[in-house]
């Protein structure tokens, strides 16, 4: 309705309540219009899912390619294996699952779609790898990494003494790197590193050591964060200067306050 139209009927309320009444309506109509648009677009769009679930398995482990154990990492801000699916997406370059190391080093993802990977390993306690450009990844496969890490916690002990815990290591280079940091942490998970733990002893390294100087680290049991009767689990770790290096670690051990 043009202005002027509009104008030359408002002479009563009723005829404002009439213009109003219209206005209201054809809005209506508008939405229920754009709604069905709506509707119709999201219909037009859903397509029957035909493909197959993922029922591949990639596993394996990090081995120390000289003593050929498995090398100990990190569940959080640890090692992590990036896959790139290849002839999915043409030049796709940003499209990345992510595995996550476990702490013995060893690695599982039952969930993988069968196909050609780009695999990438980042966020290592050990001498950068290159990529794997093509990789076949079909039913159940075993995918090990022979890793050279920056340092090997050695004669690793941990043990209980009164109200204290005290854990004694060496520290093996592997590189001219220098060890920077030593630590003991302890969490109730067994998943304890540095990045998990509630009780932590650590220790810069200002000079240089020895492969047979033996390293020691306490930490106290009667700490408030600790409750009696229940068991934590203890883990040495070492830190490399090497740029980007991760933390090093020995074993974990299980002790009950």
């Amino acid at each position: 309705m043009a202005w002027y139209k509009t104008r030359r009927i408002l002479r009563s309320k009723k005829d404002l309540d009439k213009v109003f009444e219209i206005l209201i309506y054809n809005n209506m109509n508008n939405i229920r219009f754009f709604l069905l648009l709506i509707i119709a677009g999201i219909m037009s769009s859903c397509e029957v899912d035909n493909y197959e679930p993922p029922s591949a398995e990639l596993h394996g482990s990090f081995i120390d390619q000289d003593t050929k154990e498995p090398v100990p990492s990190a569940i959080v801000n640890g090692t992590l294996i990036q896959l790139i699916e290849q002839g999915w997406v043409e030049n796709q370059t940003n499209i990345t699952q992510t595995l996550v190391v476990r702490n013995d080093g060893s690695y599982q993802n039952s969930m993988v779609f069968p196909g050609k990977y780009k695999i990438a390993v980042v966020n290592g306690n050990f001498q950068p790898i290159a990529p794997i450009e093509l990789t076949e990844i079909n039913g159940s496969t075993k995918l090990d990494f022979t890793v050279r890490p920056y340092l090997r916690v050695k004669d690793a002990a941990i043990a209980k003494n009164g109200s204290k815990v005290t854990a004694t290591f060496k520290v093996e280079k592997t590189a001219a790197d220098s060890l920077v940091n030593i630590g003991l942490f302890s969490h109730p998970n067994m998943s304890v590193s540095a990045n998990v733990s509630v009780v932590s002893a650590t220790q810069p390294v200002a000079t240089a050591t020895t492969a047979a100087k033996v390293h020691t680290l306490e930490i106290d049991l009667s700490n408030a964060n600790f409750i009696a009767g229940r068991t934590y689990h203890f883990r040495i770790g070492a830190l490399s200067s090497a740029p980007g290096a991760g933390y090093n670690y020995g074993p974990t051990i299980a002790i009950t306050k």
